[in-house]
């Protein structure tokens, strides 16, 4: 299987993977029970797997396409720094007890690493800058690492909660995020 294959095949499963999660908490919302108010009471245990599905989609999307781009930048003798080849790839180097160089996982903050990512992109492809940090997107999907670090670390039996409007935010975030990708598609053809 080629690289690109894998990529592809990366991105198709976690794509049905938010879409299965999503289509479980709908089912449960629908199961629900609804109290005197309109509230639907849930376990929220699909609304944390949709969480975590989306974001290892959107961490899933965004290593492909740095990838992408800095294989472009490399083939198209566009400029590219080796720091930026190493973020890429997310590769990182350290020194271990020996003071031998060693080579170990690059540890990317996400929303660094998106806009590093859509800059890269862009410049290996010539294009206009694309991404807004003012899209409403953007916002929902800030609040949205938020709600995935707190569910990847939980202190207390609340940090497990999901609210309605948490899952209404993350999901806006997706569909922005992909509305985005769908566009740099768009601009750079086939």
């Amino acid at each position: 299987m080629n690289e690109e294959n894998s990529a592809e095949s990366l991105i198709l499963t976690l794509a049905e993977d938010v879409r299965r999660c999503h289509k479980a908490l709908l089912d449960e919302i629908d199961a629900g029970e609804v109290d005197t108010k309109g509230n639907v009471s849930i376990d929220d245990f699909h609304a944390r797997q949709l969480i975590r599905a989306l974001f290892a989609y959107i961490e899933g999307i965004i290593f492909s396409v740095k990838i992408t781009a800095a294989t472009k930048c490399l083939d198209d003798d566009v400029e590219i720094s080796p720091a930026e080849r190493y973020i890429a790839g997310e590769v990182g180097y350290d020194l271990n007890d020996k003071g031998e160089i060693v080579e170990r996982p690059a540890r990317l903050r996400l929303i660094a690493n998106i806009k590093f990512a859509f800059s890269l992109f862009e410049r290996a492809h010539s294009l206009p800058p694309q991404f807004d940090a003012s899209a409403e997107w953007w916002s929902c999907l800030q609040a949205s690492i938020r709600v995935r670090d707190r569910l990847t670390h939980p202190r207390m039996p609340r940090d497990l909660h999901v609210s309605g409007e948490e899952i209404v935010r993350a999901i806006r975030a997706h569909e922005g995020f992909d509305a985005l990708c769908h566009r740099y598609l768009e601009l750079t053809g086939p």
